[in-house]
C-alpha cells in the first residue's frame, strides 16, 4: 500500500470513529437528560439538553424537551422559541406540543395565539384525556388575561432583588412589624446540608434577612429551626413573638413556635387544624379569636380549600368550618391573609377569575351577615398567567409582598414589593413675567409620555382669574405639558412626577411666562412668543385634623390621620412637619391662642410617639386669626377648630 492510500485509509477510519464518538457523545447527554426529565427534575434535566443544542443547535429532541424544562423553570420565554423551532420541524413530531405552545404562549402574554394553539390541541386530542379539560380551563384564564392586562391596577411590582432571591424557588415572605425582618422560604442549596427531593431541587429551607435604613437587604441566614424535610415560613404575629410554620410531617402539618427572651422555642403541631391529610398555611388574625388555614381534609379531589376555626369563651376552639363556596371553589384556595381590622380577607386562588396559576384576590367582610364576600382579583399587574401567591401587607406602610413567577425574575418563584401607585393633586399658577400679574384662561394640557401607565390620562385644565388651576395626575408617570391661549402653543414643557403611594399628596408649580405680541403681516394674527419658563416645583403633604369645642384630645378620626402620616414621614427621613393650631372666634383670644397651642402640641407629641424626630417638627399657633369658614355658624366653627399638618 503506498503512502497516499495509507494517509487515505486511516483518515477515513479516523473520521469514522470521530463521526461515531460525536453521536455517542449526544446520545449519552440525551440519555441523562431524558432520566432527569422522566423523573420530573427539569432543572437537572436542562443542562444536559443544552449541552447537546451547543453541538447540535437543530436536535429536535432536546430542542423539545428543553423548551418543557424552561417553561417549568427557567425561561418561559426561551421555551416559546424552541417550541416554535420544533414547530417549524415537524408539527407532528409530538402530540402535546400544541399543548405546549399554548401553554408557552399563554405565559409569554400572546392569549390569540394560545388560544390557537389550545383550540388545535383538542381538536386532535379526546375530550377524556385531563390536557384536553385543562385546555378548556386554560381558554377561560385567558380571558380573563386579556380584560386584565387592558386595564392595569395601579401598582407598581419591584423585585427585592439579588440580595433576597435566587436562581431557586424564593417565597412566602413574612415582615416583622417593624418591617425590617423578612422571614422567607427558599429551595436554594445551603452549606451546611445538601436535602434534595424528589423533583431534584434541594428541600425548603426558612431563611431571615435584615433591612437597613436604606433599604437594603442583608444576606439571607438559615434559620436554626429547619429540619431534614420541608420548612416554610406562614405568619409571624403577636408583636413577633409567635410564628407559625409549615412542615412536610404527616403529608403536611402546621406548627407554631415561641419566642420567649431572643429565643425561639421549639415547634409544636397546630393540633386544632391538623389531620392527617395536607394543611399548607394558616393566618391568625389581629384579635387572637379566629384562625384561618387551607387543608385537603374536606374535599375529595383533594383541591384546598379555606377553613377557620374560632376561640370559644373558655379558650377552646370550634370545629373546623369551611369558607362558603363564594370563596372556595373545586380548585386551589390557599394562603389566607387578613387585615388588621379583620375587614379584607387576601387569599391565592387557581379558580375564580385566575388569569393563570395562583392569582391573589381580595374579598370584604359584610358587617351586616358577617360573611365574606364574592372575591376580587388583584388585577394585573400584581397576577400574571403564571404563579402569584403568598401576598402579604407590610404594618408601616401601604406596601405588600408576595411570590410571583415573572419575566425578569432570578430563577423560578421569586419575592416582589408591590407599591401603589397614587395620583398627586396639582396645584399649579401661571403669572405674567413681564407684569407680573395672573395670566387668567390659559389652557394647561398634560398628555402621557411613552411608557407612561395606562392610568395616566390626557388632562386639561383652564386657569381661573388669578391665574391658578387645579387637577390631578397619576404620581410615577412622565408627562408633556403644553400651555396655551386659544389657538398659540405659549410653552412646550416636561413633567416627571415622583412616585406617591399615599393621600393628600400635593405637588405645586409656577409657571411665569415672558411674553411679546408680534404682528404677523401676512394674515394679521397675534402670535405668542414665549421667551422665558421660570418652573419651581415643591412635593407636599396637606392634612387637616379636627377638634370638639373647647378640647385638645385627638379623636380616633384624627390619630388615623396621623397614623397615615406618621408611616410616610417613618419612610420619608429628608421631610419636615409643620403644624399649625387653630381655635374658632368663641372665647376670648387668650383662651383661643392657648387652646389653638394645645392642639397643635397635641398632634406633636403623637407624632414623636411614633418615632418621628422632634428636630423634624415645627409648631406654631394662631388661636382664631386664620379661619377658613365663617364663626357665625356651628358647622363653620366646627371647620375652624382644628390642626393644620404640612409635610415637605
Amino acid at each position: 500500500m503506498n503512502t497516499y492510500k495509507k494517509i487515505f485509509y486511516f483518515s477515513t477510519i479516523l473520521f469514522f470513529y470521530s463521526g461515531f464518538s460525536y453521536a455517542q457523545n449526544i446520545n449519552l447527554l440525551l440519555r441523562k437528560g431524558n432520566t432527569c426529565y422522566r423523573k420530573g427534575q427539569y432543572k437537572n434535566a436542562a443542562p444536559y439538553y443544552d449541552q447537546v443544542l451547543k453541538t447540535d443547535p437543530e436536535n429536535i429532541q432536546a430542542l423539545y424537551k428543553s423548551g418543557v424544562c424552561n417553561l417549568f423553570r427557567y425561561s418561559k420565554e426561551q421555551a416559546l422559541i424552541n417550541f416554535e423551532k420544533v414547530l417549524q420541524k415537524d408539527s407532528s413530531y409530538d402530540k402535546y406540543l400544541y399543548y405546549w405552545l399554548g401553554r408557552a404562549n399563554q405565559l409569554n402574554f400572546n392569549f390569540d395565539q394560545a388560544d390557537f394553539f389550545y383550540t388545535a390541541f383538542q381538536q386532535k386530542t379526546s375530550k377524556n384525556k385531563i390536557q384536553y379539560k385543562e385546555a378548556d380551563r386554560y381558554k377561560y384564564q385567558l380571558k380573563c388575561a386579556r380584560n386584565f392586562v387592558a386595564n392595569p391596577a395601579n401598582y407598581k411590582i419591584q423585585n427585592l432583588g439579588a440580595a433576597v432571591n435566587s436562581s431557586f424557588s424564593d417565597h412566602s415572605p413574612v415582615v416583622s412589624y417593624t418591617d425590617t425582618l423578612l422571614f422567607f422560604t427558599s429551595r436554594r442549596v445551603t452549606n451546611t446540608e445538601a436535602k434534595e427531593e424528589h423533583d431534584g431541587e434541594p428541600f425548603e429551607d426558612i431563611f431571615y434577612s435584615y433591612r437597613n435604613s436604606t433599604g437594603e437587604w442583608s444576606k439571607p441566614e438559615l434559620f436554626h429551626l429547619n429540619t431534614s424535610g420541608h420548612d416554610a415560613t406562614i405568619q409571624l404575629f403577636d408583636n413577633d413573638t409567635k410564628i407559625f410554620i409549615y412542615s412536610y410531617l404527616h403529608d403536611g402539618d402546621i406548627l407554631l413556635a415561641h419566642k420567649n427572651a431572643g429565643t425561639w422555642s421549639t415547634p409544636v403541631p397546630v393540633k386544632e387544624i391538623n389531620s392527617a391529610d395536607f394543611e399548607s398555611d394558616a393566618f391568625m388574625t389581629a384579635d387572637g379569636k379566629t384562625l384561618y388555614y387551607a387543608t385537603n381534609h374536606f374535599k375529595k379531589n383533594g383541591d384546598l380549600d379555606i377553613c377557620f376555626i374560632t376561640k370559644k369563651d373558655d379558650n377552646t376552639w370550634s370545629k373546623p368550618q369551611t369558607l362558603s363556596s363564594l370563596i372556595n371553589t373545586d380548585e386551589d384556595e390557599d394562603a389566607p391573609y387578613i387585615s388588621a381590622d379583620g375587614k379584607t380577607m387576601y387569599f391565592s386562588s387557581r379558580g375564580h377569575t385566575s388569569m393563570g396559576g395562583y392569582d391573589i384576590f381580595k374579598s370584604e367582610l359584610d358587617s351586616v351577615t358577617g360573611q365574606w364576600q364574592k372575591p376580587v382579583n388583584l388585577g394585573y399587574p400584581v397576577n400574571t398567567p403564571d404563579e402569584d401567591l403568598y401576598f402579604c401587607l407590610s404594618a408601616k406602610t401601604k406596601r405588600a409582598f408576595m411570590s410571583s413567577y415573572r419575566t425578569g425574575g432570578f430563577g423560578e418563584k421569586d419575592i416582589y414589593e408591590i407599591i401603589p401607585v397614587k395620583n398627586i393633586q396639582l396645584l399649579g399658577s401661571v403669572m405674567k413675567g413681564d407684569t407680573s400679574t395672573p395670566f387668567p384662561n390659559v389652557t394647561m394640557q398634560y398628555i402621557p409620555m411613552a411608557g407612561a401607565m395606562k392610568g395616566a390620562q390626557k388632562t386639561q385644565v383652564n386657569t381661573l382669574a388669578d391665574g391658578t388651576y387645579t387637577t390631578e395626575l397619576l404620581s410615577d408617570n412622565a408627562y408633556l405639558v403644553y400651555i396655551s391661549q386659544g389657538k398659540d402653543t405659549l410653552l412646550k414643557d416636561t413633567l416627571v412626577l415622583p412616585l406617591n403611594e399615599f393621600d393628600h399628596y400635593v405637588y405645586k408649580q409656577l409657571y411665569i411666562l415672558n411674553i411679546h405680541d408680534t404682528a404677523a403681516v401676512k394674515d394679521s394674527v397675534i402670535h405668542k412668543v414665549t421667551d422665558t419658563i421660570k418652573t419651581i416645583a415643591a412635593a407636599e403633604i396637606a392634612k387637616t385634623v379636627y377638634f370638639e369645642s373647647n378640647r385638645a384630645d385627638l379623636n380616633a378620626e384624627a390619630k388615623t390621620e396621623l397614623n397615615q402620616l406618621g408611616i410616610y414621614l417613618d419612610t420619608h427621613k429628608e421631610a419636615n412637619v409643620y403644624i399649625s393650631g387653630h381655635a374658632d372666634a368663641l372665647g376670648s383670644a387668650a383662651i383661643n391662642n392657648a387652646l389653638s397651642q394645645k392642639r397643635a402640641q397635641a398632634a406633636a407629641v403623637y407624632l414623636k410617639a411614633k418615632g418621628i424626630s422632634a428636630a423634624r417638627i415645627k409648631v406654631e399657633s394662631f388661636g382664631s386669626e386664620k379661619p377658613v369658614e365663617t364663626n357665625a355658624t356651628v358647622e363653620g366653627r366646627a371647620k375652624n377648630r382644628r390642626v393644620q399638618i404640612v409635610v415637605k
